[in-house]
């Protein structure tokens, strides 16, 4: 049965293969007077080929305006979940992370230390029905100390790519910097021309 189903399966994904294996022709690109052809997508034109069409108009390096280095932010918040937060600034966020990391530990302390004490009363105990209770509650709060420590690896986890993330976007202007501006002009021969530009 699995041997007709993988037959089924190379049939039916075959002639998709063949679909996508073969060349584009060469008329869908666009033929532009005295330039290099420009095709659909500009990741494979040449460069420079659309700077007759639109040209830069703010030149800063967003890279030099970060707040720091994307990696030490992230490894700084797997150190001290929001520790990269609060280098980046974001001070409401490192509150949050370092806040609900501490509290998952010390829940995970908390319940680590009831379940020791309940599995030292369970050795000491020789009644039966005792006995099962304790180790009853034993486990449930063995349970509950391995919830609470997967939580806060959860969290350490979420505040690292939020760091690395946040830190990468901290060189973008602020909202307050931002400005957006759009131009119409006419030529002679009725094309209607569009500028737009974005200010920092």
């Amino acid at each position: 049965m699995a041997k007709i189903r993988f037959i089924f399966f190379l049939l039916s994904v075959l002639p998709v293969a063949q679909l996508y294996s073969q060349e584009l022709p060469v008329e869908d690109s666009l033929e532009v007077e005295d330039s290099a052809p420009i095709y659909d997508t500009t990741v494979f034109a040449p460069s420079g080929a659309l700077d007759k069409y639109i040209s830069v108009a703010d030149t800063s390096n967003l890279e030099k305006m970060l707040s720091q280095n994307p990696t030490l932010a992230l490894f700084k918040s797997m150190i001290v979940p929001g520790w990269g937060q609060a280098s980046n600034g974001s001070y409401k966020r490192a509150f949050i992370y370092a806040g609900l990391d501490a509290w998952f530990i010390g829940a995970a302390i908390h319940y680590k230390k009831q379940a020791a004490d309940f599995r030292e009363q369970y050795d000491q105990s020789s009644i039966l029905s005792q006995r099962n209770e304790l180790y009853g509650l034993f486990n449930d709060r063995r349970d509950e100390r391995n919830k609470y420590t997967w939580f806060a690896v959860i969290v350490t986890f979420v505040a690292m790519f939020d760091a690395y993330v946040d830190a990468h976007l901290s060189g973008f202007p602020s909202k307050e910097d931002r400005g957006l501006s759009l131009e119409l002009d006419r030529t002679e021969d009725g094309t209607v021309l569009t500028k737009i530009s974005l200010s920092f």
